[in-house]
């Protein structure tokens, strides 16, 4: 399972720096324009950052928040908004940088939110079942 986790970051994570550096990325997936939401632009490089966020950090699950990895992200997500402005016909906006920051701490704390609610639901329940275990055997002994 943590492969296919690796596999589907790793790929997310390369469709994604693909979509954000060529020239039009609707294109590129058949589009004829970027999707835009009722509300406008904002909201696009939200998502595509808070997916990017939540997958980077189930990587390493079931470890906690690795920051090396969080800050990495954030480079990461200023990089290649800043490499826009070397891509013709694209433009790099502080509003997308931002966006990209902030998604990744959506995706972020979507992880540790996941992680924390599966171990207080899994501790419990391993629990209840070790000791069951342990009692059927204790009494199969005897």
């Amino acid at each position: 399972m943590r492969l296919v986790v690796l596999l589907a970051s790793f790929g997310y994570w390369l469709a994604l720096t693909v979509l954000l550096l060529v020239p039009n990325p609707a294109g590129l997936v058949g589009l004829h324009a970027v999707p835009i939401f009722p509300w406008g632009k904002f909201g696009v490089h939200l998502l595509a950052f808070t997916g990017l966020g939540f997958l980077a950090n189930a990587t390493r699950w079931p470890a906690r928040l690795g920051w090396p990895l969080i800050i990495f992200l954030a480079v990461y997500g200023i990089t290649t908004e800043s490499l826009q402005l070397l891509v013709p016909q694209r433009t790099a906006r502080v509003m997308d940088g931002i966006e990209n920051l902030l998604g990744i701490a959506a995706g972020s704390f979507i992880y540790w939110l996941v992680r924390r609610l599966m171990r207080s639901y899994l501790n419990p329940h391993l629990a209840a079942g070790l000791v069951r275990c342990a009692v059927e055997e204790s009494a199969a002994g005897e």
